[in-house]
């Protein structure tokens, strides 16, 4: 049986770039977002609408979806939340309250499906009852330099291809992912979480009895320009936030 449910997506953008203009949004961050809104056009399956949750500056982000309408066929909506009021969860919330779509998907402003089959094959596994969320396999975009480290983290954490089902893994990552609505609405993305919401989340699904699974077809191109020190000091910072949540649910800790 062919699985094509009623997909809203999701993308934040926020606007944390070093820019001395704050009246505007980065340049790559409209290109992002050029970029998304075209690959998801391309899709095999196509999502029912398009909601973005806008907390960068100015009004280019407002511009690239009134430009991007009008020559394409998704319903694009554009939802404004003060860049001071930005959280990731808080942002997923909001877009989740708005959306009609049965199944969410949600990408982060920096998050580009690689691959035409990319959201047909990360929304397959959720014709199983018991899977709650799934997750992408993230690769690096073309043409940005990275650093050491960055490159080893995306093969290390995202080198498997295959389609794995977890109950107890939580690992989860919400810059490509698809889940119900219904569970949620029921069960929110913890606001009081600065980062790592996702994560929280798988855990508090499988404690229901939820399966996560990663699908390593459905790829997104999303990597971070940072130097290798920052990115070994968010590595270890994560591990820390990751042992305390797993202390706050009960679960047993996933390795880095």
């Amino acid at each position: 049986m062919i699985f094509h449910p009623s997909i809203s997506v999701i993308i934040k953008t926020y606007d944390d770039s070093a820019t001395s203009d704050r009246r505007k949004p980065s340049t790559r961050l409209k290109t992002f977002l050029e970029m998304t809104l075209q690959a998801l056009e391309e899709q095999t399956l196509r999502p029912h609408e398009i909601l973005i949750i806008d907390s960068s500056v100015g009004n280019g982000i407002a511009r690239v979806i009134r430009n991007h309408s009008l020559v394409n066929e998704i319903p694009t909506r554009h939802i404004p939340l003060a860049h001071e009021m930005f959280s990731h969860p808080g942002a997923l919330n909001l877009g989740i309250q708005n959306a009609r779509g049965d199944i969410i998907v949600s990408l982060s402003g920096d998050a580009t499906p690689a691959n035409v089959s990319c959201l047909e094959n990360l929304v397959a596994p959720l014709a199983n009852p018991e899977v709650a969320g799934a997750f992408s396999r993230q690769i690096a975009r073309p043409g940005m330099s990275l650093s050491l480290v960055e490159r080893g983290r995306l093969w290390w954490r995202y080198r498997s291809r295959s389609t794995t089902l977890r109950r107890t893994d939580h690992l989860f990552s919400n810059a490509c992912s698809a889940f119900r609505r219904d569970l949620a609405l029921e069960i929110p993305f913890d606001e009081t979480l600065v980062e790592l919401e996702d994560y929280k989340w798988a855990g508090e699904v499988q404690r229901r009895g939820y399966a996560i699974v990663y699908v390593g077809d459905a790829e997104v191109f999303h990597s971070h320009g940072s130097s290798s020190l920052r990115t070994l000091w968010r590595m270890f910072y994560y591990v820390y936030l990751r042992m305390r949540i797993d202390a706050s649910i009960h679960l047993p800790p996933t390795a880095a």
